[in-house]
């Protein structure tokens, strides 16, 4: 009798250690391998300088200036609108800003310098941008960033829903206007009158260095003095002000067409 229930626990026991064993013996989980993640692409900055001067000298407001004509002005405002910029590199693939619209303030020297980013690595050949905002923009309604008609509001016309691409005022002696004041306000951005002027500048032998270690700087020379000549020489005592679009304003923006140089290239 003691024999039959030592048997019946010993199978007892057996089984149920056989059942822990299996049960502690089946599948391990599995930890999911996650995808691999791309390696983040590297980028680097070229910045664009803009120098504003007269001639040879730098623009100082307030300080005496003499144009082509021999006629003497100063200068109390200059602003421009520099816009759609593109660097090509040696392959020839192009790096275009987007929303690339920037307002450049001699009063602000902060603006005077643009700053591209995200742009990939390599020897860059040439720019091109435009002076002046395209016509798409121009009819867009509400805008953002240097378009904001907030941050805009001394380069918009809001009775004519469009942007003033270039301003200049100053004083001359010369001036037919009764204060002696001087106001170009440049603008139009469509037809036979349409203002905005386009420029590109090659490199040459001198590539534009791009990595995540290296800034280029494009310094760029602004001659405020070619908006009275080249290829039409201003008479100030006679166009004095020109403060909305059509050929006077188009006469201006065939002048300021080599108003911008590329002087050098700072790796």
């Amino acid at each position: 009798m003691q024999t039959l229930f030592f048997g019946s626990f010993s199978r007892t026991v057996f089984l149920v250690s056989c059942a822990l064993f299996w049960t502690g013996c089946g599948k391990d989980e599995v930890t999911p391998v996650p995808d691999p993640q791309p390696a983040p692409v590297e980028t680097g900055t070229v910045k664009l300088e803009f120098k504003n001067k007269v001639d040879t000298a730098a623009l100082v407001f307030g300080k005496n200036y003499v144009n082509a004509k021999g006629d003497t002005f100063k200068v109390s405002k200059f602003n421009y609108y520099i816009s759609n910029i593109r660097l090509v590199k040696s392959d020839n693939s192009v790096y275009s800003e987007s929303n690339s619209y920037h307002m450049v303030k001699h009063s602000q020297a902060a603006s005077t310098i643009i700053s591209l980013t995200n742009i990939p690595p390599g020897a860059y050949t040439s720019v091109s941008f435009m002076l002046g905002v395209d016509s798409a923009r121009n009819v867009s309604g509400a805008q953002s960033g240097d378009l904001d008609p907030a941050v805009a509001s001394d380069m918009y016309w809001s009775w004519n829903s469009g942007y003033i691409f270039l301003k200049m005022e100053g004083t001359s002696p010369k001036s037919g206007e009764v204060s002696k004041n001087l106001e170009y306000h440049i603008g139009g951005y469509g037809g036979v009158n349409k203002t905005q002027r386009s420029f590109t500048f090659s490199f040459g032998s001198t590539a534009a260095n791009v990595s995540t270690s290296a800034t280029p700087v494009l310094e760029l020379g602004v001659n405020l003095n070619e908006l009275f000549v080249s290829p039409n020489l201003i008479d100030v005592s006679t166009r004095h002000t020109i403060v909305s679009a059509g050929p006077n304003a188009k006469l201006m923006a065939d002048n300021y067409a080599d108003m911008i140089s590329l002087m050098k290239i700072r790796n």
